[in-house]
């Protein structure tokens, strides 16, 4: 390789570390705002969970939405992202729900996708998707954008057209590790029965309450798998965009190396003409 095609190499090089750099310091930028909005989203949930389980404990009759079944007809929320270059954030996640699924029947379940990847990661593999288009997932969430869906799971689950809603996603553990999890949102699942200090007084029947709040928790609980999945997406692209640039700027070095021996035998070279020329 010459001196010139050593030059140009390094200069792209260069370019590219100083755009994964700056992907970098932008993923690093939205990871402590999105802990923020995870903690948030984390503690109203629990909140609607109290509610949930208290208006459950004081049901006249047996609610479908409660009660435990074979959970024979399953849905899927797969929360990923619209962009890549975030190192194995994707993938983890594809392996693992394709390991889950299958052994399952196609019309065992049903799929409902958010963010661009995993639209397309299931429409390659002919996954039995709810949503025939892209149901975008911004770095400014907001539950705008799957409001409805919320409400229309919630009526398919009462109908008993699914009996088990499950979400799947990345879960933030700390900076440099996350993992694949899921978590089951519908039918309700409590613990054993826990005592409050203050009982919740209801001006209506528990079984209005459970209906209306069911509505609240089914969105906020994929608001929550989003704000989480979202976070772990930043850390994932602060890792690999780090490591990324800490591998362009090792080529860089040797690359450099490179160029000064390559400069130094060709500095060599014509003093050895030089010398060869006088002798003549």
């Amino acid at each position: 390789m010459g001196l010139k095609e050593i030059k140009i190499r390094m200069q792209a090089i260069k370019k590219t570390a100083s755009i994964t750099q700056a992907m970098h310091n932008i993923a690093l930028s939205k990871i402590k705002r999105s802990q923020e909005l995870l903690q948030n989203s984390a503690s109203f949930v629990n909140k609607l969970e109290e509610i949930l389980k208290f208006a459950s404990r004081n049901l006249e009759e047996p609610n479908r939405i409660t009660m435990e079944n074979e959970g024979k007809t399953k849905l899927f929320i797969l929360v990923t992202s619209d962009r890549g270059l975030a190192g194995s954030y994707h993938n983890q996640l594809f392996k693992a729900f394709l390991d889950d699924i299958k052994d399952l029947p196609k019309d065992g379940f049903r799929v409902f996708v958010l963010g661009k990847k995993g639209f397309y990661f299931a429409q390659k593999r002919n996954l039995p998707m709810i949503n025939a288009e892209v149901i975008y997932n911004r770095d400014d969430l907001s539950t705008m954008y799957f409001r409805q869906y919320a409400k229309i799971i919630k009526d398919v689950f009462i109908e008993g057209l699914i009996d088990e809603v499950i979400l799947y996603h990345n879960h933030f553990v700390n900076t440099g590790t996350q993992v694949v999890k899921q978590e089951t949102i519908l039918p309700l699942k409590f613990e054993a029965a826990e005592s409050y200090r203050e009982p919740y007084i209801y001006d209506t029947r528990p079984e209005i309450v459970l209906d209306q709040v069911t509505n609240i928790y089914i969105e906020s609980s994929i608001f929550k798998s989003l704000a989480d999945a979202k976070l772990s997406e930043h850390a994932s692209r602060m890792i690999a965009m780090k490591n990324a640039t800490d591998n362009a700027n090792e080529i860089v070095e040797r690359l450099h190396l490179m160029y000064h021996r390559a400069r130094q035998q060709e500095i060599t070279s014509e003093i050895i003409d030089v010398i060869n020329g006088s002798n003549v």
